[in-house]
């Protein structure tokens, strides 16, 4: 059948069906192995992102826990951490005298509250410096953001050492 054709029509014959199977089988296999190994490629993308995503969510975890170290504890009353303040003082340092202990102060924006609260207390200096020591180091209520030393003099005689600190959370308005 086929020793009417020459050799040259044969193997133009042999190519046309060679690129016709060629093209049959990339649309059937190939094509699809193609996109399965892209749609591979982009999901694997995809799961690197959601992991990187996890730890970043650990970290930040972290970085949370350690401002509110720095910060002071958020959701505690402003008027429980004035009376932590003053407990603290009266039970850590018994030999320190409370002097004036202010009115808290309240400062809010669009987007943080920020309670202040102010205390002055006398003593000698080791006895301060050790209480100064003490809030910077054991007290978790609220952050010191100043101290500061003065004197005042007593009836014109005495000159009597204060210590005036000064506390302040910050609070996220919700």
């Amino acid at each position: 059948m086929f020793e009417k054709y020459s050799y040259k029509k044969k193997f133009l014959a042999l190519l046309v069906l060679t690129f016709m199977i060629a093209i049959t089988a990339y649309k059937r296999s190939f094509h699809t192995l193609i996109q399965v190994i892209q749609e591979h490629n982009a999901l694997s993308e995809k799961i690197e992102d959601v992991n990187k995503k996890a730890n970043n969510s650990k970290s930040l975890l972290n970085e949370v826990a350690y401002l509110d170290r720095i910060l002071g504890k958020e959701g505690v009353s402003k008027e429980v951490v004035q009376q932590e303040i003053v407990n603290f003082t009266t039970k850590k340092h018994p030999q320190v005298s409370i002097n004036t202990l202010e009115p808290i102060h309240l400062f809010q924006d669009e987007n943080h509250t920020i309670i202040t609260n102010q205390l002055d207390v006398t003593g000698n200096v080791n006895q301060l410096l050790q209480l100064g020591y003490d809030f910077e180091k054991n007290f978790s209520d609220s952050r010191i953001v100043n101290m500061h030393f003065y004197l005042t003099k007593k009836n014109n005689k005495t000159d009597l050492l204060h210590f005036k600190i000064i506390f302040q959370n910050y609070e996220k308005n919700k």
